[in-house]
């Protein structure tokens, strides 16, 4: 029973032990160097601001050439025109300047994919740290359990204890070890999937820590960091400015377009050369462009204003959760760490004090604490994760 003892204070000290040495910080650095979803996303950028640089220069010039016979004379007639057509000239200044906003919104876009990308990987080795700590404490509960069954066989067998006490410590082992094995199946499934991100398939995680983290601020300060270093705010905002733009260049587009070149007539009874004009007036292929552009500044504006609101509530509730969990983890701790029934409850078992039922039943009740406090302590890291996921 000594020995038993000494398992189940050992099993109570889990919460504040270990040998954890990687943070979660290297892990994301990892991730970043090694991922193929997160390079294919920055070719992605790539590509789509190389793709803003077209379309904003000059149309291609035309070159047409006549040749023309024929007639009763049989007089030989040919021509050569070459032209270059322009916008009005305010065009490509617009053009130029959302270029340049749509090239901004891309590296937005990928910030956006990146911070999301990363805080799901930061949830998935919180939810690794969490499990490898269950998986040590249902360890301890199973040698516990492999130990009760063992010493209860041999008494059942002496005639010290019942049939009834005997099966209860199997129901017990038996227990113990289906909550090892699903929780072992759970963990080994989330490695992998970080070993996948990470590039090391065979990297087990197991000296993984939750990162330290400091008291929580002022929430005003919080908040506003969440929205201004926000990508996704930062991505409408650009997008308002962008369509405000092609406001100006839709006005730009309603103006006249010109056309300037050179032509030469061989015509038989001489050569003649010359300059060619030409203007284009808009008046029914671009009509109601202006009018959709506004409405579309109005949309982003709406669209801006709606999306802050949601962030300013989350904001505040991973606040309140998070402030709530601390406090609620230092309240368990504190009852953990001054509770002395492992050792008692031992004492009395062997005792005779109390039956092998109600040692079983009360250790469940303790077993229960633990798991409660490595819960809130999950999910308080990973709340945390969330309302700091602008510092990724």
């Amino acid at each position: 029973m000594k020995q038993i003892a000494i398992t189940l204070l050992c099993a109570a000290s889990i919460a504040t032990t270990g040998t954890a040495q990687r943070s979660i910080d290297d892990i994301l650095h990892q991730i970043e160097s090694a991922s193929p979803e997160m390079q294919a996303q920055r070719e992605l950028t790539t590509a789509l601001k190389t793709e803003t640089k077209t379309g904003k220069f000059l149309s291609n010039p035309t070159v047409e050439m006549e040749n023309m016979w024929g007639g009763a004379d049989k007089v030989h007639n040919a021509e050569l025109t070459v032209a270059q057509a322009f916008d009005f000239p305010t065009v490509y200044a617009s053009r130029n300047k959302i270029a340049r906003m749509q090239s901004s919104l891309y590296d937005k876009q990928e910030a956006t994919f990146r911070q999301q990308f990363l805080l799901d990987a930061e949830l998935l080795c919180i939810d690794i740290i969490h499990l490898t700590r269950l998986d040590e404490l249902y360890r301890h509960r199973l040698d516990r359990a492999l130990q009760m069954d063992e010493i209860y066989r041999k008494k059942m067998e002496s005639g010290g204890a019942s049939v009834l006490e005997y099966n209860k410590t199997k129901l017990e082992l038996i227990d113990a070890q289906t909550q090892f094995d699903m929780n072992a199946a759970e963990l080994q499934a989330k490695r992998r999937q970080l070993g996948t991100l990470t590039g090391n398939p065979d990297d087990t995680f197991a000296d993984l820590q939750y990162p330290q983290r400091e008291s929580l601020t002022d929430f005003e300060q919080i908040s506003r960091n969440y929205l201004e270093d926000n990508p996704q705010i930062a991505g409408l905002k650009n997008e308002i400015d962008i369509n405000q733009q092609t406001v100006t260049l839709n006005r730009g587009l309603s103006l006249p377009q010109f056309e300037v070149g050179y032509r030469h007539d061989f015509g038989g009874e001489g050569r003649y050369k010359g300059f060619l004009f030409g203007m284009s007036i808009p008046l029914f292929e671009n009509k109601n462009t202006v009018k959709a552009a506004k409405a579309k500044v109005a949309s982003s504006n709406v669209q801006l204003e709606s999306t802050r609101k949601n962030l300013t509530s989350e904001v505040r509730r991973l606040y309140d959760q998070t402030l709530s969990l601390q406090q609620s983890i230092e309240a368990i701790r504190e009852l953990i760490a001054n509770q002395k029934v492992l050792d008692t409850l031992d004492k009395a078992l062997e005792a005779g004090q109390i039956n092998i039922v109600d040692y079983i039943t009360e250790n469940e009740v303790i077993l229960q604490s633990k798991e409660r406090l490595f819960q809130m302590e999950r999910d308080y890291h990973a709340a945390a994760a969330q309302l700091f996921r602008y510092e990724l």
